[in-house]
């Protein structure tokens, strides 16, 4: 069955008869947990309300987004155009990425992570801690992913590329775009002020759309890694969007250094602010830690797929403050103010993030703790980075 969008004008790529075009085995919508968790309480914004004549709704929406990014790092975003249906097709094709093609078909195509991208396959079993290997699979689009050359991709994903570009255009041309505006007026400046650190070449600018799954893994090996399958840390880029679906893993560390689970909403998107975000603002807006851990007992047994949008600013981009900004000049502070004194620039959106890449799962830590033990760090490009193992 065809599912539909709400289209903006400029969006009509995203046309309704390309969802569901090719046959696929429906994603089976796994029941919410049963189990009493700890949840955080995360602010709501309605992507609808920036464009209210009511000064008010807008005053509303750029303020409690403001003290939501720079408390919490993290909030909901609904009425972004995306239908459940829609978000459930998505999900049908990430499972098709994750268990349907098969692991054979999918290795000439693997990520060069040692070189920085994550673009192209990430298989899972790559990395490892206390014996375990990870459980982590994911299948990366960047704009060169559509660029007319299918090769580049297993022949089994070849017939849905035209959704996920469709998909990715979306998300970044429409929904990162409005979140971007709201977030440059939080921060006082003109409302594409964000918006043109971003690239706007290619279909998705220098942004990145993955579908991902974690899989479940034994008692044994959960024991040794005390349930934890993504460490405690922060993304690379400006801001991520995770698509809400129903299984209970993703953590997020509160204000008042608690682990506490983030709650599934019917076609809402969970938004972050990310490391290069963060650098910009000068901290003014937080940079928050999460992690994935082992989904409650009802949930454990499931494949946990999902799809996630990283938006990134254009690669060339210094990570220096917008001083142009009066919150961020009254309260920013330079991230990288030792390599300022020492006579050199910040890095840039492309180094930071291929730095970042680099070092995912071969850390450096400045001390050793096993599983479940707490803060570690390590130096990149100048600054301490922390992580929760």
């Amino acid at each position: 069955m065809a599912t539909a969008v709400v289209l903006s004008p400029a969006h009509d790529a995203f046309a309704p008869e390309i969802q569901g075009s090719q046959a696929l085995p429906a994603w089976k919508v796994p029941a919410t947990t049963k189990e009493p968790l700890d949840w955080v309480s995360l602010e709501t914004i309605d992507l609808n309300d920036l464009d209210s004549n009511d000064p008010s709704v807008r005053e509303s929406l750029i303020s409690r987004s403001k003290h939501a990014l720079s408390v919490d790092g993290f909030l909901y975003v609904v009425g972004t155009g995306v239908t459940q249906e829609t978000i459930e097709r998505q999900l049908a094709i990430t499972q098709h990425i994750i268990k349907g093609i098969a692991d054979e078909e999918k290795v000439g195509y693997t990520a060069k992570l040692s070189e920085g991208s994550y673009r192209g396959h990430k298989p899972k079993g790559i990395w490892s801690r206390e014996g375990v290997v990870d459980n982590i699979e994911h299948y990366n689009f960047e704009s060169p992913s559509f660029d007319g050359n299918i090769d580049q991709h297993p022949p089994s994903l070849r017939p849905f590329l035209p959704e996920i570009q469709a998909s990715a255009d979306y998300t970044y041309n429409h929904i990162v775009r409005k979140i971007l505006e709201i977030i440059s007026l939080v921060l006082e400046l003109p409302p594409d002020a964000l918006w043109k650190l971003h690239s706007q070449d290619g279909v998705i600018g220098d942004s990145c759309q993955r579908y991902m799954g974690y899989h479940p893994r034994s008692q044994e090996d959960e024991e040794k890694t005390k349930n934890i399958w993504s460490k405690g840390h922060t993304d690379y880029n400006t801001i991520s969007l995770l698509f809400s679906q129903p299984i209970a893993a993703l953590h997020i560390l509160t204000p008042n250094n608690e682990w506490k689970w983030v709650q599934h909403r019917d076609s809402a998107v969970v938004v972050n602010v990310a490391d290069a975000l963060d650098f910009l603002t000068g901290g003014v807006l937080k940079a928050t830690r999460h992690r994935v851990i082992r989904p409650p007992a009802d949930q454990s047994d499931i494949t946990r797929l999902i799809l996630i949008h990283f938006a990134r600013a254009r690669g060339d981009l210094v990570l220096d403050p917008l001083y142009e900004s009066p919150i961020v000049k009254r309260d920013g502070v330079h991230a990288f103010q030792d390599r300022i004194d020492a006579g050199e620039r910040a890095p840039t959106q492309a180094e930071w993030l291929a730095e970042r890449i680099k070092r995912t799962g071969h850390e450096k830590y400045t001390e050793h703790k096993k599983p479940g033990e707490g803060r570690v760090q390590e130096q990149v490009l100048g600054r301490k980075v922390d992580y929760y193992v």
